[in-house]
């Protein structure tokens, strides 16, 4: 996809518009959802490259542009440093956890509104998904019980699962929020029209 001044074609609107990671994007602006811009300084701070992030995301620099790539993840690895008051001396595991704890935080209130939200609109969110059942280590190696391209998660990989499954689920509670919060916007607006006496 050829870039022509930083410019998003309509094509390249209706794609990015379709992804988790995109929370709004018109010809010359992308917007990034918050969960995504959490996950990509986590996983910068872990040591992972940014065009590697927002390629996995289904943001390929060739689409995004890598300038753009470094700058929002400099802006957000910067605005997260003040958000947990990170400091000069502290190391990125130490900036990690924090940020980890914070968006743990966050993702509580969330569910707390979304509980809310639920009693009085009266439809529960949908469930978010199990984690895969882990088998016992004696399976795990015996090449008769595992499948073509299996493999069960090490301890690490269960929290990227964890996390990558609360960032879905994150996603798709803030769409159902919008959602919910236009249909009653529009049903106030609906609602204050009064006919003439």
């Amino acid at each position: 996809m050829a870039r022509s001044g930083g410019r998003f074609s309509d094509e390249e609107i209706m794609q990015l518009r379709k992804l988790p990671s995109v929370a709004n994007v018109t010809h010359d602006r992308i917007t990034y959802s918050d969960t995504f811009r959490h996950m990509c300084v986590i996983r910068y701070l872990a040591g992972e490259s940014p065009t590697k992030i927002f390629r996995e995301a289904g943001l390929p620099p060739e689409l995004i542009g890598y300038k753009r790539i470094e700058r929002c993840v400099a802006r957000w690895k910067e605005s997260a440093m003040k958000t947990v008051k990170a400091s000069e001396d502290m190391s990125n595991s130490e900036v990690i956890a924090r940020l980890v704890k914070r968006y743990e935080h966050a993702l509580a209130v969330r569910q707390r509104l979304d509980q809310s939200f639920d009693h009085i609109v009266g439809s529960p969110a949908a469930p978010s998904p199990a984690l895969p059942a882990r088998r016992p280590a004696a399976q795990r190696n015996d090449p008769e019980t595992r499948t073509e391209g299996s493999r069960d998660p090490a301890p690490d990989d269960v929290s990227d699962l964890i996390i990558k499954q609360q960032a879905r689920r994150i996603n798709e509670l803030e769409r159902m929020n919008d959602a919910l919060r236009s249909k009653i916007h529009s049903g106030r607006r609906g609602g204050d029209a009064r006919a003439p006496q």
